[in-house]
């Protein structure tokens, strides 16, 4: 938690230092600025005040941190909304929707192809992998979306039936009814694609090459000399091995997941924190900027403690 600490705390100081929050107010093209007093009461009370010194506006935020406040939203929509109770549990779950079945799903996805590509290698199954898995992560994010809603729209177009392509709520949908469940339910197939083919393509990369390794060692081919077979040889001594690197990549990757949904909740309209987290700031959103870096710095820190708890139990020589 020190690490988190550390990186929110620089994080703020860099949006409290960098961000102009009195622009947001009153912009040069405003041909009514907000009267002064008014600014300066609105600057004061988020705690933003760019008059204030900046290590006593950081000192007042550590304090609210401190007792898990973490501040309130500023923007030109005047609101105050509390960013723990207002922002993070409404959002938050929204974006670990995408985040862990995404992460889940790209993860076991790209290792099984980095394995049977490693394997089945110059094969013509190997080749097909590795072109679609260069073709992936050599485009942008916001391509693949665009590529994929096209797909669905052709589809559409086609048979009369798709998926929501821009809203994960219904609003013609009773809350709570079983036809809204099933209505989020198709909205989270599309992002969710997105999200698993940029993560397996990156891991089937990786996963390909440790298993490359694990295959040319000799406790392998002493298995192979032994009478098994390639496969099973891989499946019996191989996989854990060629599985341990995977682990402390998988801490990094929950990252890049957390990247990508950013561009997944803009275009597909989903109002979770990634989106937040672009909202904070276009409108210098100094708490909200600082606020989504200590959410990324817990999630990435909880990827890496399950990466070594689970490097742990692949791994008996580092229990």
């Amino acid at each position: 938690m020190t690490l988190a600490f550390v990186a929110t705390s620089f994080a703020y100081l860099l949006a409290a230092s960098l961000m102009h929050p009195e622009e947001v107010l009153y912009p040069p093209i405003a041909t009514e600025p907000m009267p002064a007093a008014s600014a300066q009461q609105y600057l004061d009370v988020r705690n933003i005040n760019p008059d204030t010194p900046l290590f006593e506006r950081y000192a007042n935020w550590l304090g609210g941190l401190v007792r898990g406040d973490l501040g309130v939203t500023s923007g030109t929509t005047k609101a105050m909304d509390d960013i723990w109770n207002d922002v993070f549990k409404v959002k938050v779950p929204i974006s670990l929707r995408l985040i862990v079945l995404g992460t889940a799903i790209g993860t076991v996805l790209g290792i099984l192809l980095g394995m049977v590509s490693a394997v089945r290698r110059d094969s013509l199954g190997d080749r097909a992998a590795t072109l679609l898995a260069f073709l992936a992560l050599s485009l942008p994010t916001p391509v693949i979306i665009l590529i994929v809603q096209q797909a669905n729209q052709g589809f559409m177009d086609l048979t009369g039936w798709g998926l929501p392509a821009i809203n994960p709520i219904n609003p013609l949908l009773e809350e709570g009814s079983w036809e809204s469940i099933k209505y989020q339910m198709k909205a989270l197939v599309m992002p969710t694609i997105v999200l698993v083919v940029t993560g397996a393509a990156s891991y089937s990369r990786y996963m390909k090459v440790t298993t490359l390794d694990v295959l040319g060692s000799d406790y392998l081919r002493t298995a192979r000399a032994k009478g098994l077979t390639r496969g099973k040889a891989m499946n019996r001594h191989g996989l854990r091995m060629a599985l341990i690197p995977m682990g402390q990549y998988f801490a990094f990757a929950v990252g890049g997941a957390f990247t990508g949904s950013l561009f997944v909740e803009l275009m597909f309209n989903w109002q979770g924190i990634g989106r937040f987290a672009i909202s904070a700031i276009q409108f210098a959103d100094v708490n909200g900027t600082a606020a989504v870096v200590l959410y990324t710095a817990i999630l990435t820190l909880l990827s890496a403690t399950f990466a070594d708890i689970l490097q742990g139990a692949l791994d008996p020589r580092i229990r």
